[in-house]
């Protein structure tokens, strides 16, 4: 174990930023890889390596020699879901061209999916979703992704694993699209202007049936399936192991902030929060916050998404478990102790 190297694409974000800390944590060799570098967390137990792959050449040549297992958790927005699809095809291929380049003699590839590859940012769908589940018209997402990873490892005798994880809960610095920070950010300018905690999506989404990830969850997956042999070249989806709806999470999330709460107020919210950059930089300094600017802390677009979501998100996760991994979480729990980070490292209030 000692002689391996294990690279986390995407460590600034999210997802990566968990599954870097969390294998450098179990005293794993980690190179943490981003366009920025991780943000929030001393990294003295992780090598650091700034490279662009939406670009060729974006890493330093030699740079990944030596890289025996790998995590992709890379994402860029594109202006449209297709472009969206096309960039980030892009940069896995750019990847492993690096690799390629720099003879590494990579034996496992992990890549971080998601819901959409079931089509749940496309309306309803079937659920519990399930990893058998046929392919959807195009363009998703991860199915580029996927088809060149299984190329590129069945050239070269490597193992790959999928992970499908949904609605990810936890922080990354400047990783707006996350919901984590849409609720922080929406309950602090409420309290702020003695407003109660109303839900701003719709009524639909206040009892559709949800689900989440939890980071720590998911970067458990992620160690587990490196050394589980019922999960090689497999695809997994990885939540909590519940659901929730926002109906009864709501009245938690308000206790938490010590706020009174009331009757949902559906709203455009995306259009509702324009121009309060001025007024969450005031609460940042009258609550001597370290946060980012306002757009680096919250995407309202990917919130609102979420919020307006009125059909149920139901992954099935009994793959996983009956290959070996049984972590799970309570889904209002996992936002407290999250939320509570966030408070604990002065993010929010």
């Amino acid at each position: 174990m000692s002689e391996n190297k294990y690279l986390v694409v995407g460590a600034s974000g999210v997802t990566g930023g968990a599954v870097a800390r969390h294998l450098a944590s179990r005293g794993l060799a980690v190179t943490a890889l981003s366009r920025s570098g991780p943000r929030r967390v001393d990294t003295s137990d992780q090598q650091v390596l700034r490279g662009d792959l939406s670009v060729a050449g974006g890493i330093a040549e030699g740079a990944l020699a030596g890289v025996t297992h790998v995590v992709y958790a890379g994402y860029v927005e594109g202006a449209s879901h297709a472009e969206t699809t096309a960039l980030n095809a892009e940069m896995v291929v750019h990847l492993l061209d690096a690799l390629d380049r720099d003879g590494a003699e990579v034996e496992h590839f992990q890549l971080i999916g998601g819901g959409k590859s079931y089509g749940e940012h496309l309306g309803p769908y079937r659920t519990p979703a399930k990893e058998t589940d046929r392919r959807l018209l195009g363009p998703i997402l991860y199915n580029p992704q996927e088809d060149a990873i299984w190329e590129w490892a069945a050239r070269r005798d490597a193992v790959w694993t999928i992970l499908r994880p949904d609605g990810v809960i936890g922080f990354g610095a400047r990783s707006p699209m996350n919901i984590l920070s849409g609720v922080a950010a929406y309950a602090m300018l409420s309290k702020r202007e003695n407003a109660p905690l109303r839900f701003p999506g719709s009524w639909g989404a206040w009892r559709a049936l949800h689900q989440a990830t939890d980071a720590r969850i998911l970067a458990r997956a992620v160690e587990w399936a490196y050394g589980a042999q019922t999960a090689r070249n497999q695809v997994f989806n990885v939540t909590n192991g519940d659901h929730f709806r926002w109906v009864h999470l709501w009245p938690v999330i308000a206790e938490f902030f010590d706020m009174p709460f009331d009757e949902p107020q559906p709203m455009e919210l995306e259009a509702h929060m324009l121009g309060r950059d001025a007024d969450w930089a005031d609460l940042v300094l009258e609550r001597g916050l370290r946060q980012p600017a306002f757009d680096q802390f919250v995407s309202w677009p990917f919130v609102q998404g979420w919020w307006r979501t009125d059909y149920d998100m139901v992954q099935s996760t009994i793959k996983i478990r009956q290959a070996g991994f049984a972590d799970c979480i309570d889904s209002h729990q996992s936002f407290i102790d999250h939320l509570t980070a966030l408070r604990d490292d002065r993010f929010i209030n």
